[in-house]
């Protein structure tokens, strides 16, 4: 960032060179943000005051120091630049991290152009180089790897929020596409403004603006942005409704998510009373639930808190395993809890683990643990104890077998050189939980 105060942004931006028909630089309007909100055609620009007031509506904030910035999600488009030109404008120390999925030829240049855009707004911005990806499951893999690096640079730059840029359009899409699959509460509940996701908080600002505003914001300051032709590209569902939903449709869904936030809300408090009266979580990766306490919503988000999943398993599913007391869901086993209590004990299903993964400080093992010891023999390997916990005392230690046995530990040609911390036995390696989703607040929108 530069040492001078408030940017002076409303200017036409010198970076508009190099620009392809993909990029849309706006004329100035001359127009200041700094009136009072009215009507321009059919909308008006987001000003600063407003900007604040929903920040203010997310919670509490830090000082705005430089050990501490607010991370924003910069794809180069105009929702995430009108974010970036906003955020900076309420505070002075933040971030953006711009991901470049190297998924389309134009991708880098795009990426190193927006890089240049931001700077200009008097934004501090990083450039982030994805690794190519496997082939199957594109989108599903560009998702999960974009997240891992934007919570990886966030954690590096010393930032706990990460705001990205999704608006009410998007809610209004989203709403929609769950109504014709029949969602309950849970998804036409919509996109969360806040959530937790791994080691930050996800915010959404802008969910109550309408993207036309967030146009005209750039268009008034005079900043440009790129547009990506796949958010124009029909074969997308999302893009297909996007185009398509009438106006009334729209205050339909609006509508919808109203009822259902207001069911979800009631869904959670009741999850959350449910989970603090009869169920216990341990630091070794599993959950003992009383019998009194399960029910179809309650085991669905332990079997995905203990398998680390994203999403819970199919209500179906979770309705068989409830019928039945007993058995394996989603990677995670429920058993009679035994010597534990009256209930059922949730622990990973030793088949479903993680194949071993190279050890070094900061990588995570089978979705749920992270490795935070810095010195590590070359070549060990992390994955699960197994056969090692023999000499354990797990009765005096206090911990099922089953899941003792999928505990991380550090390898080296076969021989088990590094244990976590298992009850009150020290250990040699430092893990950490580190599933993405919470038991309560969890949000399925992608990042």
């Amino acid at each position: 960032m530069s040492g001078s105060g408030q940017a002076e942004i409303g200017i036409p931006n010198p970076c508009a060179a190099g620009k392809d028909r993909r990029d849309h630089v706006p004329e100035p309007c001359g127009l200041s943000l700094n009136v009072a909100p009215q009507k321009i055609g059919v909308a008006h620009p987001v000003g600063e005051c407003e900007f604040r007031d929903l920040m203010s509506g997310l919670g509490s904030w830090p000082p705005d120091t430089a050990d501490a910035p607010v991370a924003l999600a910069v794809s180069g488009g105009a929702d995430s630049m009108a974010l970036a030109f906003l955020a900076r404008r309420w505070r002075r120390n933040v971030v953006a991290f711009v991901v470049d999925h190297a998924l389309r030829p134009e991708s880098a240049d795009e990426a190193r152009l927006t890089v240049e855009r931001l700077a200009v707004m008097d934004v501090t911005a990083r450039l982030l180089m994805l690794a190519p990806f496997p082939k199957g499951r594109l989108q599903e893999r560009a998702r999960h790897a974009r997240f891992e690096a934007l919570e990886a640079a966030c954690v590096a730059s010393g930032c706990l929020d990460l705001l990205v840029a999704h608006h009410a359009g998007d809610q209004d899409e989203t709403i929609w596409m769950r109504s014709l699959r029949a969602s309950g509460p849970l998804g036409l509940g919509g996109i969360q403004p806040s959530a937790v996701r791994g080691r930050i908080r996800l915010l959404r600002p802008l969910l109550r603006l309408d993207p036309a505003r967030l146009r005209l914001t750039l268009k008034v300051a005079g900043l440009p942005w790129i547009e990506d032709p796949s958010n124009a590209n029909r074969r997308f569902e999302r893009v297909r409704w996007r185009q398509d939903l009438t106006p009334e449709q729209r205050l339909d869904a609006h509508a919808l998510h109203l009822t259902a936030r207001q069911e979800r809300q009631n869904l959670e408090a009741e999850l959350a009373e449910n989970l603090a009266s009869h169920a216990v979580w341990h630091p070794e990766g599993w959950v003992f639930l009383k019998r009194a306490g399960m029910n179809e919503e309650t085991l669905s988000v332990l079997i995905r808190l203990v398998s680390g999943n994203a999403y819970r398993p199919a209500k179906e599913a979770a309705r068989l395993l409830l019928k039945k007391g007993c058995g394996t869901l989603s990677g995670v086993r429920v058993q009679p809890a035994g010597r534990f209590g009256e209930g059922v004990i949730l622990v990973r299903e030793e088949r479903a683990l993680g194949a071993p993964v190279a050890a070094r400080k900061g990588c995570v093992w089978d979705g749920r643990w992270r490795f935070l010891t810095q010195e590590v023999q070359e070549g060990s390997v992390i994955g699960p104890l197994q056969d090692a916990v023999h000499g354990l005392d797990l009765r005096r230690l206090g911990l099922p077998y089953a899941a003792a046995r999928c505990l991380p530990g550090v390898w080296y040609e076969g021989r088990l050189i590094l244990s976590p911390q298992i009850g009150q036995m020290p250990g040699t390696a430092d893990f950490v939980w580190a599933a993405t989703v919470p038991a309560t607040g969890e949000n399925h929108l992608m990042t």
